[in-house]
Formats: C-alpha cells, sequence, structure tokens
C-alpha cells in the first residue's frame, strides 16, 4: 500500500518531479564519490602538515644548537684574542726595554726603531 501511494504521488507530481528526483539521487551519488576522495585528500592533507611541523620543530632546534655552539666558540675565540694581545703587549715591552738598555750600553750604535 506504502508503494502505491509513493507512485501515485509521483505519479500526480508529473515529470519534473521524476526529473528532480533523478537528478537529486545522481548528485547524491556523486557526492558520495567525491566527499570520500575530498575527506582522504584532507587526511594526507593533515599528516603532511604534521609532518611538516615535526621538521620545522627538528630546524629550530638545530638552529637553537648551532647558535649556542657558535657563541661559545665565538667566546674563546675572544679569549684566545685578548691572550694574544695581552702576549703581543709584553713582547713589544721587552722589545722596548732591550732597545733602551743596548742605547744606554753603546750610546754610538744605533737602534733600528722597526
Amino acid at each position: 500500500m506504502m508503494e502505491q501511494t509513493f507512485i501515485k504521488a509521483l505519479v500526480d507530481a508529473g515529470v519534473g518531479a521524476f526529473i528532480a528526483l533523478f537528478i537529486l539521487a545522481g548528485l547524491y551519488r556523486i557526492a558520495g564519490r567525491l566527499g570520500g576522495r575530498f575527506i582522504e585528500a584532507q587526511q594526507s592533507q593533515a599528516e603532511a602538515l604534521g609532518a611538516q611541523a615535526a621538521s620545522i620543530e627538528g630546524l629550530t632546534r638545530s638552529v637553537q644548537d648551532f647558535v649556542v655552539n657558535d657563541s661559545s666558540e665565538h667566546r674563546e675565540m675572544l679569549v684566545l684574542l685578548r691572550y694574544i694581545a695581552q702576549q703581543q703587549n709584553s713582547f713589544e715591552e721587552v722589545r722596548l726595554e732591550h732597545n733602551r738598555r743596548k742605547e744606554q750600553a753603546h750610546p754610538h750604535c744605533t737602534v733600528k726603531t722597526s
């Protein structure tokens, strides 16, 4: 009985309703197929974004480690440069003292100042 009422309602609605129902059924099938593909695409995009976030986090750690290492190496170089400058000043003082004593001991000899 239910089927007869449904068919009678369709016949009463006419050909336009049948075409509309046919189009809606087709759209429903197409949407079902495309929806599945869309969801798969969204999942793969989410996985890719997760992987990208993980790689950026690793890059951040790497850059931080590099900066820390570079900073400590830079400090070591500064300490060594200060030491070298102190030693150079000490050698210059010794050279000047040597030249002063040489001039006092041998006033006739000219001392090269270079």
